[in-house]
């Protein structure tokens, strides 16, 4: 629609994993000397994990132009298939027929092309992407294959790439054999602000130069502050500043027409005020239950209240205040009794709402209870806290902070009293 607007050849940001596009940051470096160095020395297994949207498809694809002369590859997007099928998959993609009708068959075909590959000189790699989806069984299915081997060396290098559960996933004890067999293992994190501004200039310029058109250094923070650094959402973002700029008739791209793109993004969001309605007159149906005495009743309404809450809140989640301390009693008489403990896990402190979504609607996609808090300020308009859950008691609290540190690297969470912002020591 604006290519030509702006000189490109083609839209510079395409949401496709087109290797011509692929940004060497310091860690897709990292994690490809990490693949290549496991590729030339045969390890074990290589395990590759990111989350979603941080370039793991377009890693799987440049590896394969940087491989040495004489390797033969077979690179699966979509696992989701039966044993049969992932084997008739492989062989496919090495250029085989893959017409056994059986399991056996179907491997003895793959291990004479693997001899045959090994005898020749050459090396086989099989990457499989998006293998947080594989089930039990095609996991074990693909631990097989790995015995594939002469004495001397193995017979093929398998590479699993996937979002951030594959490690959990690996982690659980029906899989520990496969998981003593990964010997190389790398985490892609996001994009710095100083590596968002070279991705987006670098795909300008792939996609037929930078002359036609500039980024102010506010549009570009709007953009890092968006997207956190996930070139995904890093697309996303840049891709509507530049029909924003088009609309305008200008090649200036300025904070304010980054942020009004940004807000078409945030406004497709699905009737995010039908949620809510729906939330809150299932909370009115469990209280008055609970008020009747039905509570089977209203626990059941209470769960599928919290469910559908949850739901509303990946959409179009509600800023909500940390109520202030209980009183602690006064001259009109004693105190009431005090209300049991109830803690979060505080991620950080944003300055501004967009920020503290933008990290939010990530975590709600992980499966976490995420909230936004906003702090007021005197005189001021305040900061935005991000919160994770609302637990009784400490030991639950702790368990989510633990797993926040060591699953999501956020490494000053820290737990806080819903009720005041005292951290918990």
């Amino acid at each position: 629609m604006y290519e030509s607007f702006y000189g490109f050849k083609e839209k510079p940001f395409t949401l496709t994993p087109d290797p011509r596009y692929f940004y060497p940051s310091r860690a897709h470096r990292e994690a490809l000397d990490h693949l290549l160095y496991g590729i030339r020395e045969r390890e074990g297994f290589i395990v590759i994990t990111g989350d979603v949207g941080t370039g793991k498809t377009t890693l799987c694809r440049a590896i394969l132009q940087q491989l040495e002369e004489g390797t033969v590859t077979a690179l699966i997007l979509n696992p989701i298939l039966s044993e049969d099928e992932l084997l008739r998959a492989i062989l496919r993609d090495f250029g085989l027929t893959g017409a056994g009708h059986t399991k056996n068959e179907l491997v003895a075909e793959l291990n004479e092309f693997l001899l045959k590959t090994i005898v020749a000189g050459r090396r086989a790699v099989l990457i499989i992407d998006e293998a947080q989806n594989l089930p039990l069984k095609l996991l074990e299915q693909i631990r097989l294959l790995s015995n594939l081997e002469t004495e001397r060396d193995k017979l093929i290098q398998i590479i699993l790439v996937g979002q951030l559960g594959l490690m959990r996933h690996l982690a659980s004890p029906g899989l520990k054999q496969l998981n003593q067999r990964v010997s190389v293992r790398y985490r892609l994190p996001p994009l710095t602000y100083q590596e968002t501004c070279q991705y987006v200039y670098h795909r300008l310029m792939v996609a037929g130069g930078t002359a036609g058109v500039s980024f102010s250094s506010g549009a570009l923070r709007a953009i890092y502050a968006f997207s956190q650094g996930v070139p995904r959402l890093i697309n996303l973002a840049a891709d509507r500043a530049l029909l924003q700029g088009y609309t305008d008739q200008t090649r200036e791209i300025s904070k304010r027409r980054a942020a009004a793109g940004i807000k078409s993004l945030l406004d497709d969001s699905p009737e995010p005020g039908r949620l809510r309605w729906f939330a809150r007159w299932a909370l009115r149906v469990a209280v008055a239950l609970l008020l009747l005495g039905g509570a089977a009743a209203a626990g059941f309404f209470a769960h599928r209240w919290l469910a559908d809450w949850t739901a509303a809140q990946a959409v179009s989640p509600p800023v909500v205040t940390v109520p202030p301390p209980f009183a602690a009693g006064g001259p009109e008489g004693p105190a009431a009794p005090a209300p049991p403990e109830v803690f979060g896990v505080l991620i950080g402190t944003f300055v501004t709402e967009a920020e503290a979504r933008t990290m939010e609607q990530r975590l709600v996609q992980r499966g976490y209870a995420a909230a936004v808090a906003r702090q007021p300020a005197a005189g001021g308009p305040g900061s935005f806290s991000l919160l994770v859950g609302r637990f009784v008691g400490m030991s639950r609290a702790e368990e989510t902070r633990d797993r926040l540190v060591r699953e999501e690297g956020f490494t000053d969470a820290r737990i806080v009293r819903t009720s005041e912002e005292d951290a918990t020591r």
